[in-house]
């Protein structure tokens, strides 16, 4: 699917197909530790809450201008530290994967992160215990991307009556320094 394009979400107007993406992830995946899917007015405050940050938070939508996809960054932690370290999240909906479009939507995140002199870019990947982290399909995606695998978090989350971890993976947004701004 090359015929997509990436805009910066509308808040309202997406907020219920953003609802649906993800949906799918909370209830049959271990990518989100989440049990029960946010309601659309949830998801809305959601993406208020990263927005009002100046964070960025985008849509991928096809020729049709179905939302297929979404990505955003948002505060890694709260504490002031902190304030250059973001995490990313990536959803797609089903037929969108393996297109690109995850690639895509990352990199115009890590663009607009660059931009607002974000230093890091943090991934926590949620791990199906059945499946070798190494196999992973969004560690194998961000191993590629250019993110460094730090580690494993074990047993830090229990879903489907089940425990697991979390992969973290790390990406440098600017050059390295040894001194803060």
């Amino acid at each position: 699917m090359t015929d997509f394009q990436i805009r910066p979400v509308a808040p309202h107007a997406d907020s219920t197909a953003l609802s649906a993406i993800y949906s799918g992830y909370v209830r049959e995946t271990w990518v989100s530790f989440e049990v029960e899917p946010p309601t659309p007015t949830d998801m809305e405050s959601r993406i208020h809450a990263i927005l009002d940050r100046n964070l960025p938070y985008l849509v991928a939508e096809d020729a049709s201008g179905t939302v297929i996809g979404y990505a955003y960054a948002s505060p890694y932690r709260p504490r002031t530290a902190y304030q250059f370290s973001v995490e990313n999240s990536i959803y797609l909906a089903p037929e969108a994967q393996g297109k690109g479009i995850a690639k895509a939507l990352l990199d115009a995140v890590v663009l607009r992160c660059q931009a607002l002199d974000m230093k890091t870019m943090i991934a926590i990947v949620g791990l199906d215990p059945d499946i070798p982290t190494d196999h992973n399909q969004s560690v194998r995606f961000h191993r590629k991307y250019g993110f460094q695998f730090v580690g494993v978090l074990d047993n830090i989350g229990q879903k489907f009556g089940r425990w697991t971890g979390t992969a973290v993976l790390l990406l440098n947004l600017q050059e390295d320094e040894k001194e803060g701004p």
